[in-house]
């Protein structure tokens, strides 16, 4: 009886601390994250690191320890740690004294501000020879302000750092060629800065060099500009050789529509001769006459007319007196053998001058040429050749290279 009532006060006890753990076990848990807010993450508001330029020195040898601080600067949190007491003339560093310090410009990256302080130290104590001496103890005290709602902070109370440990060995002799027994990777502060400032000194040379060129190239732009309306002498309105070639293929297209619908007559023939025969002169680099007239003028009699450009009323006649016998000269001429595509261009045009000549001044009627079409075709192939050759920017860089004047194009 005895035993059973033991057994059962050892199962009343357990029940009662079952039972009182499951409370405590549901208030550990951490509380949900409300939905639609970021997720948030415990950082250090501090973090400061000790480095040495290297791991084992001589006795009275100088050598560089960097003190690197990281601290954590928001909208919301601000540390603010106490440097007045980091500076080389008040640090103490005993047993190792401070022979220079420097302090460079901070450093922002993201929501942490560093800061750094260079020192030089030595030491020269033969107590300390063969031994690890241990770099002093530094404590940083610093204050975490938090900025409320209106604009308004909260200071917070005083907190202490304390940096990890850090020893140097230090040697009676070591011989200068020796290697150092610790790696100091990366970079000072001081580096990073003329690192900065050379980048950003070609970067503004980069940029006064782009700004240059595009002056130079605005200064060519508006040099064409002014030459193509530079004022030419009276009666001479020169036009532009796209703009001849343009007037040469659009004519040779319209004999062409006009023949598939009515014919060859004498009309069109004429037409279509001097339509090849300003395409010849631009082949061939001849002079093309130009002369003003007067306005409603038709093409005909060896003549082409060209309108008056952006809406102007000028009217001009446009020949040339190439024929093709000229262009015979050019193709079989020994002095200088055309390449193939402009000799391909003065063929066609040789071709057609001759038909186009014997049918306006033969015996024979032009309606019963068959070669004419054929001819025809030729022409027009070869006056679209010649306008896509006579653009006017490529004309114009290759007159600028050349160092002559642009053409004045007044029509």
């Amino acid at each position: 009886m005895i035993v059973l009532m033991r057994r059962l006060g050892i199962l009343r006890v357990t029940l009662l601390v079952a039972l009182a753990a499951v409370p405590c076990a549901a208030r550990a848990q951490p509380a949900p994250q409300p939905p639609g807010e970021p997720p948030v993450v415990e950082v250090d508001p501090i973090r400061c690191w000790w480095r040495t330029s290297t791991g084992a020195v001589r006795t009275g040898a100088r050598f560089a320890l960097d003190l690197t601080c990281a601290v954590l600067e928001n909208e919301a949190v601000q540390v603010v740690p106490d440097e007045s007491r980091l500076g080389g003339t008040v640090i103490q560093m005993a047993p190792f004294e401070v022979v220079d310090s420097a302090h460079p410009a901070d450093l922002r990256r993201g929501q942490r501000r560093f800061f750094q302080y260079q020192y030089a130290l030595r030491i020269i104590n033969p107590d300390a020879i063969g031994k690890d001496i241990r770099i002093p103890d530094l404590a940083i005290r610093y204050r975490v302000n938090s900025r409320l709602a209106g604009n308004a902070s909260l200071e917070g109370r005083d907190l202490l750092y304390l940096l990890p440990p850090q020893s140097v060995r230090v040697l009676s002799m070591v011989p200068g060629e020796a290697a150092d027994i610790r790696d100091a990777a990366g970079e000072r502060f001081g580096t990073v800065e003329s690192f900065t400032f050379r980048a950003h000194a070609l970067e503004i040379a980069a940029l006064t060099l782009v700004a240059l060129g595009g002056l130079m190239t605005l200064i060519a732009l508006v040099r064409l500009a002014r030459g193509s309306r530079r004022a030419t002498p009276v009666g001479e309105r020169v036009m532009s050789g796209w703009r001849l070639a343009r007037l040469a293929a659009g004519e040779l297209s319209a004999v062409q529509r006009e023949v598939d619908e009515l014919g060859w007559d004498e009309a069109r023939t004429g037409r279509a001769l001097a339509a090849a025969r300003v395409a010849a002169a631009l082949a061939l680099g001849r002079r093309i006459s130009q002369r003003a007239t007067e306005p409603g003028a038709q093409s005909g009699e060896g003549r082409l007319v060209a309108r008056g450009a952006r809406g102007q009323a000028r009217t001009m006649w446009i020949s040339s007196s190439v024929t093709a016998e000229d262009l015979a000269r050019e193709i079989g001429g020994s002095d200088r053998a055309p390449d193939p595509e402009t000799r391909s261009v003065l063929e066609r045009l040789q071709a057609a001058l001759a038909a186009f000549g014997r049918a306006q001044y033969g015996q024979e009627p032009a309606g019963d040429r068959q070669d004419l079409d054929a001819a025809l075709a030729g022409a027009a192939e070869a006056a679209r050749r010649l306008r896509s050759q006579h653009t006017w920017l490529r004309g114009s860089f290759l007159r600028l290279a050349a160092g002559a004047p642009a053409p004045q194009d007044q029509t």
